[in-house]
This record gives structure tokens, sequence and C-alpha cells, in this order.
């Protein structure tokens, strides 16, 4: 069942807007020489290790462990974003990358699949099905990604190469978006703190349905801790699959929250060597559409994982009815479903028709807010 609603406005610094911010500088966090020194150190350590198989306790460092507990507090506590910056991209190969920053990772939980295929690791990377059609799937697609939540406590990526146009990256702080529906519509929060079905684009078990059984809250919280899930991209979909429809009061709860985050959103172009960590469930993310690389070698490329964090620090309250995947032991990302072909992971979803395919790409457009 929905948490009770929390009806004092947030005043942590969580609840920031994008006018709080000045550029990318205000939430900075550089890497030292002597932390890049460490991690190129445990690359040549567990060489002989397959990249998943890295464990935390590889990857400690006495020149990395304190630096990098102050980055989890800051992102579990603090500001709930960063971007980390000085990853030595230009001097090792995309493999190498991969297990250094799987390396970093392990210092901030616990590296849990992106899909049903398996993959803790994934590169964000635009590929054209046949025909020149766009994938649904976001990772593959060059498309603009509206307000969206991933499926894990945080959520890290790091940019390779960067897009020749486009591709800034936006968040948006939940906490905030709280405060501005309690003073402008608090009589929306009642919605909100209900939900929507979601759709699992095909990443469930064979035994379990496509749509949720039950409703997602979008806000939730515990002891004040605003907790945000909120994937439109995923909810319409769904209604379209029950043949539900929207409430007058759902659409307004929906319209003004999606404008909202634009709003209050902060925009920035992530570099190459540089990445976005983010307090996953206290903010929404997005992207802008984007024009790669004519050289192949150069093309957009950004590496995603996707952490789960001690449940004493989680923001997602512990529950079924909180998450729109049924995993074993309520754990986060999604399960492994053994027998599936994970090239198909590569560029869309299985099993998910054109019309459906269709619906998530235009609901993964962003809301045209208006200049005040």
């Amino acid at each position: 069942m929905p948490t009770a609603i929390y009806t004092e406005p947030v005043t942590d610094t969580m609840a920031w807007t994008g006018a709080d911010f000045t550029s990318k500088e205000d939430f900075a966090f550089d890497l030292s020489a002597r932390n890049v020194v460490a991690l190129e150190s445990i690359l040549a350590k567990t060489a002989h290790k397959d990249r998943d198989d890295i464990t935390p306790e590889d990857a400690r460092h006495p020149d990395l462990d304190d630096d990098l507990a102050r980055l989890y507090r800051d992102v579990m506590f603090g500001k709930g974003l960063a971007c980390v910056r000085g990853f030595p991209v230009e001097q090792h190969s995309i493999e190498e990358l991969e297990r250094i920053y799987w390396a970093f990772c392990t210092h901030l939980g616990y590296l849990v699949s992106n899909n049903s295929f398996g993959h803790r690791m994934v590169r964000v990377q635009e590929e054209i099905l046949p025909g020149g059609v766009q994938p649904a799937r976001g990772t593959k697609s060059r498309a603009e990604l509206a307000m969206h939540n991933d499926a894990a406590d945080i959520l890290a990526l790091l940019c390779v190469y960067p897009a020749a146009q486009g591709g800034e990256s936006q968040f948006a702080s939940g906490p905030a978006a709280h405060n501005r529906v309690l003073a402008e519509r608090p009589d929306l929060l009642e919605v909100l703190y209900r939900g929507f079905p979601h759709h699992r684009r095909s990443e469930q078990p064979d035994d379990q349905p496509d749509v949720t059984p039950y409703d997602v809250p979008v806000f939730s919280q515990i002891d004040g801790r605003i907790c945000i899930n909120f994937t439109y991209s995923s909810i319409l979909p769904a209604m379209h699959a029950l043949g539900r429809e929207f409430t007058p009061q759902e659409v307004e709860a929906v319209d003004l929250l999606r404008n909202i985050l634009v709003e209050q959103q902060v925009e920035f172009r992530l570099e190459s060597g540089e990445a976005a960590v983010a307090n996953n469930f206290a903010m929404c993310h997005s992207r802008s559409d984007f024009v790669s690389s004519n050289d192949p070698k150069k093309a957009r490329c950004f590496l995603r994982a996707w952490m789960e964090v001690p449940r004493e620090d989680r923001r997602l309250p512990i529950g079924r009815e909180y998450f729109h995947m049924e995993n074993k032991d309520l754990r986060l990302g999604y399960d492994v479903v053994e027998g599936r072909d994970g090239t198909i992971a590569r560029n869309d979803y299985k099993n998910v028709n054109a019309e459906l395919a269709d619906m998530f790409k235009a609901a993964q457009a962003k809301p045209k807010v208006k200049n005040t």
C-alpha cells in the first residue's frame, strides 16, 4: 500500500532546482592523480579475472577508499548528484576502461543486472535496426529520452565519447518536485502516491505478466525522505495494455509532474572521462537527442552501471508494490532469465510488437514547457 503522504516542505540538500547551480562545477567530484593510479593498479592486479568477477575486496585501495566513501555519502545523503571527472579514457582500451569503471562502481554498491540477460554493465551507444529504424530501447537509440528513473539505487553513466551534437544530460530532484506539487496542487499528491501500473517491456520471467498487477507509487516517503519513481514511457503502455483510461485528475497529475521536472532540471554535457553519478530514487534523469561522430570509432558511447546499496541506506521503500519487477528477495535491477539470447538486448526489447514499440518511443518524448 502507498506510504503516508508527506505534507511538509522538504528542506534538505537533495531538494535543489537547476537554478541553484551555475554549472556542473557546483557538483563536480575530481578524481585525483592518486585515485587514478590506484584504479590502474587494481586493473593490473585483477588482469587474471573476468570483469564481472572483480569484487569489492579487489577494488579496495588506501588511495581510493576514503575519497569514494565521501562520494557515496554525498550521492546518498547530500546533493544526490555528482559529476565525477578524470577517468583515464585516452590511456586505455574500452575493455580496460570497463574494468576500471567496474572497480570504481563497486565502491558505490553491488552492480545489478541492467536487463534480464544478465548484463551488469552496458554500453549506451546507437544501433540502427534493419530499415533504419530507431530502437525503442533507449540505450541503443539516438532519440531524446524524457525524465525517468532506472531500476537501482545508484545510477552511474561514464562518457567514453560524447556526441558530435546534442546528447546533453538532465537531472531533476524528486524532493524539489514534491515541494512544487505540494505548494501548487496538493490535491494531486494522493494520485501520485497511489501511482500507476508499469509495463515491464518483456524483461520479466516468462511466468509473470507484462504489466505490473499493482500500481507503483510515483512518490513515497520514509521519515520525510522523498522517493520518486516515475517513468511515463512505462506507465502509458501499461495503461494501454490494460485498457485502462487515465482519469482527469490522473492526467492533471502526470502533466504537472512532467512539466515541473523539466522546469526544475539541471542540464549539462558530459565530456570524455566524466561520469554522472546519481541517487536514482531521489531524482529523475533524461537526455536530449544527439548526432554521433562520423568516425565510428568515436561514436557517442557511455558506460552505464546500476548499483544496489544496503537496505538501511535505501530511499525506495522495501516492498513488492514499490518496484516494477518482482525480483527474488526484492532485489533491484532485473533477475536473469536463463536461456534467453543476450544478443537481443543489444538492440531492442524481446517480444514487443511494433505498436507497443511506437508507444514506448512516443512516451519518451519530453513535454514542451512554455518559457515564462
